[in-house]
């Protein structure tokens, strides 16, 4: 089976492009083919839930706990019934009331140290900012930011990010760690140094929630939910970001190449010469899901006239999500 070339191939963001940098075969996978599993993807969907739940307490204040649970909780019921609770604890409706009452608590001056902004254009809260931003004269990415805030102090532009994970994780440096060169900061740092001058911008801060559970509570913790709190100033000045722009065109360019590559290969070919394994990738965030088929298959054109057993086609295209706020960025 030889594909042809398919315009969501060349819409990029963030995502997509850790995905490449995991594993191009992986990448070829899930971007290419558009293969995903089919069962819901709890972690995925309770972190966009929890992101709902943050975004309501940024526009309607830390205090309406009972609004923002409501945001999370129509959402989450959306895929995972009541049934389903049991399965996934901490990560639950109940772990989600006891964290956003001790998130109030521990962020209580959040909105009286900053102030989120508003768009000047449609003056809409600065939640959920979606759309694309240039990385040369003739490339761009797509992003999707959760908010932007200005810090009172001293005047400074910067987003918070919301993470989840587990209290245990966050607690160790690799979870730290992870922000300061990713892609991901690096781009929503950008799109900021394109709305705002320079020298109002401070960048991206990463809001972490880790959500615990203790069945046998103790003298110095009870059984039940438990929460950790961390925030990341993953902050990147302008002669920083040149080397993230410098990574991340020469990403795009080799995911070009790859899929100029992929073009000229066929069902016939013993191998597929494109999006090349990374053997040193699969064992990594619990395991790859395709696994098993890189193990069996020489070449996946063989293969891919329709998924297997257990997936679906469903691929991702960050230019069809809804967002309070779409905004075409230019060079500043």
């Amino acid at each position: 089976m030889k594909l042809s070339e398919q315009p969501i191939w060349n819409i990029l963001d963030s995502s997509k492009l850790d995905d490449f940098l995991r594993c191009r075969r992986r990448y070829f996978y899930s971007h290419i083919l558009g293969w995903r599993p089919s069962a819901p993807a709890h972690d995925l969907h309770f972190g966009t839930c929890w992101h709902l739940a943050r975004e309501h307490q940024l526009i309607h204040g830390y205090e309406d706990i009972e609004g923002a649970y409501s945001e999370f909780l129509t959402e989450y019921r959306k895929i995972f019934d009541e049934s389903t609770d049991d399965m996934f604890i901490p990560k639950t409706p109940k772990g989600v009331w006891e964290a956003l009452m001790a998130f109030t608590v521990h962020y209580m001056r959040d909105l009286e140290d900053n102030e989120l902004l508003r768009n000047p254009d449609t003056n809409e809260p600065f939640t959920e900012i979606a759309g694309t931003v240039p990385i040369s004269d003739s490339k761009m990415l797509h992003f999707r930011m959760d908010s932007i805030l200005r810090r009172k102090s001293n005047n400074k532009v910067f987003s918070w990010d919301h993470k989840t994970t587990s209290a245990n994780y966050i607690k160790y440096p690799p979870w730290e760690e992870q922000f300061y060169l990713s892609i991901q900061n690096g781009t929503y740092t950008h799109c900021l140094y394109c709305i705002f001058p320079a020298e109002e911008v401070l960048g991206v801060e990463f809001c972490g929630t880790g959500f615990g559970h203790l069945k046998r509570g103790s003298t110095a913790r009870p059984a039940g939910y438990h929460q950790e709190f961390k925030r990341v100033s993953a902050f990147r000045t302008p002669s920083q970001m040149n080397v993230w722009l410098w990574t991340v065109i020469d990403l795009v360019n080799e995911v070009e190449m790859e899929t100029d590559r992929l073009t000229h290969c066929s069902d016939s070919d013993s191998v597929l010469q494109a999006f090349p394994l990374n053997p040193g990738g699969c064992s990594k965030y619990k395991g790859c899901e395709f696994h098993d088929y890189c193990t069996c298959w020489e070449n996946p054109l063989q293969q891919c006239g329709e998924p297997p057993l257990g997936f679906i086609v469903e691929f991702w295209n960050p230019a069809d999500k809804d967002s309070r706020n779409k905004m075409e960025l230019e060079w500043r």
